[in-house]
């Protein structure tokens, strides 16, 4: 019973660390230098082929921590999973060994 609280608590901690993350963009921010101007795109993959979108450069600061977002998302959701994970083991522990089911 401790064990499953001590994961709810963490699971609620986790879930607050997410909502209180704003907004989140999946990419890669690149800088190019193209002479005299700095351009900025982002990059990602869909369905496995990379596409690019234009950054206009007083936005780029933004979209970095957006996307900075996007990876701590991604490791809250994977910690989330795994505390589901110990509570789903926990449980079973508590119910005790499974029984069998007779034949008919």
């Amino acid at each position: 019973m401790k064990t499953q609280l001590s994961l709810m608590a963490r699971r609620r901690k986790a879930k607050e660390r997410l909502r209180a993350l704003g907004n989140l963009l999946e990419g890669s921010l690149c800088r190019a230098d193209r002479g005299e101007a700095v351009r900025f795109q982002l990059t990602d993959k869909v369905a496995g082929r990379s596409r690019t979108l234009y950054v206009p450069a007083d936005m780029a600061e933004e979209v970095r921590q957006w996307t900075q977002n996007w990876k701590q998302a991604k490791r809250l959701l994977r910690e989330l999973s795994e505390l589901s994970r110990e509570e789903v083991r926990a449980s079973a522990r508590a119910a005790g060994p499974r029984k069998t089911p007779r034949p008919r």
